[in-house]
């Protein structure tokens, strides 16, 4: 079995990808790949929290000088531990505030982080009421979470620098 690196590049077209799969979703499109339609708009509001997780994950990867999720391992294994291996890998909130974002994004002119949006986005039932259906979600709800999603995903992946990956050496895993 091949082993993936998780690394910052990958986070960022990942982010990209989802947040393309969440609009088409919520336009009625099939997600890439499948014919089936999803359980919308759950599925695209589950989609655009997976993007936004991925983006705040590049940018700590970033911030912190990791390449990859694995080099993130090697130095800081607790965090990468809470970050990849738990549910609070998955809590936006967390994320966001491992971060700091509110203060990233108010630099920016952007106090995202103190409306209602961010609040339904970043409740600590999500991504789990999402991905189980469990959460009823509104069609101009889950459009309002896309645009920000969108939004704090291209505020997150502005120039990030990725810094170079370290080859393995021979005779190690």
């Amino acid at each position: 079995m091949t082993a993936h690196r998780f690394t910052l590049d990958c986070f960022r077209r990942a982010g990209h990808a989802h947040l393309h799969g969440a609009s088409r979703i919520l336009n009625g499109q099939p997600a890439r790949g499948t014919s089936t339609p999803a359980l919308v708009p759950g599925s695209a509001a589950y989609l655009a929290h997976v993007a936004l997780e991925c983006a705040l994950k590049a940018r700590l990867l970033s911030r912190d000088g990791y390449a990859s999720a694995e080099a993130l391992a090697e130095k800081q294994p607790r965090v990468h531990a809470a970050l990849f291996r738990s549910t609070q890998g998955h809590d936006l909130a967390a994320l966001a505030g491992y971060l700091r974002l509110n203060a990233f994004v108010e630099t920016q002119g952007k106090p995202w982080l103190d409306d209602d949006c961010w609040k339904r986005m970043a409740s600590s039932q999500r991504p789990y009421s999402l991905r189980y259906g469990a959460e009823p979600v509104a069609q101009a709800s889950t459009q309002e979470e896309i645009n920000r999603a969108s939004a704090l995903v291209e505020v997150l992946l502005q120039g990030l620098k990725t810094p170079p990956l370290r080859k393995k050496r021979r005779g190690t895993r």
